[in-house]
């Protein structure tokens, strides 16, 4: 398949390519122009020139407005727990139970020998709110401080001496008058 193009064709291909080409040169010399006259207006740096460092000479209150703004989104650290302290509180801690399905709680026995079971979260009269139980201590926020209670150490290690030998059956009959007892006081 040959292309016979006659010579009007030819002419009018020739000054289309012609006008494409102006059209192109002329965007050519205007970016040249425009580039050339925003080069004047600029300082002209050589490579022995130092640029001024603004940064040294600025005070830390100049950046304070970027530290304020959080970009990354950063939550805020909750504050460090008050520091624990002990305090008589007239309460003694009987027992603590922290592998419950439900919050953890703890039995506390007041001034007049009157025992009680509180969980996490509760407050206990007189005394504060019960914040956490531990296995061997539990620790109430009173009047803004965090006092702990601890499990009596020495009833422990008197009782193991006292009885260093228990067979099962004796351990599960003492269980099962403990538990009678504090079913009655309960009810």
């Amino acid at each position: 398949m040959e292309l016979h193009l006659s010579d009007r064709h030819i002419v009018a291909l020739n000054l289309l390519l012609v006008t494409v080409l102006a059209y192109f040169a002329a965007l050519a010399l205007n970016d040249v122009v425009s580039l050339r006259h925003s080069s004047s207006d600029a300082p002209v740096m050589s490579l022995h020139t130092r640029v001024a460092d603004d940064s040294v000479s600025r005070p830390r209150a100049d950046y304070q407005a970027i530290v304020e703004r959080d970009i990354f989104n950063i939550e805020v650290p909750p504050p460090p727990p008050a520091p624990v302290v002990e305090e008589d509180l007239h309460l003694t801690l009987v027992g603590v139970s922290t592998a419950t399905k439900g919050k953890p709680y703890a039995i506390v026995s007041d001034a007049r020998g009157e025992q009680a079971v509180y969980r996490v979260g509760e407050v206990i009269p007189d005394s504060g709110k019960l914040l956490e139980v531990q296995k061997d201590r539990a620790i109430i926020e009173h009047n803004g401080k965090q006092v702990v209670l601890e499990l009596p150490k020495e009833e422990m290690e008197g009782d193991a001496e006292a009885s260093p030998e228990v067979s099962p059956d004796d351990a599960s009959e003492q269980d099962n008058m403990r538990h009678r007892r504090m079913r009655r006081h309960f009810e």
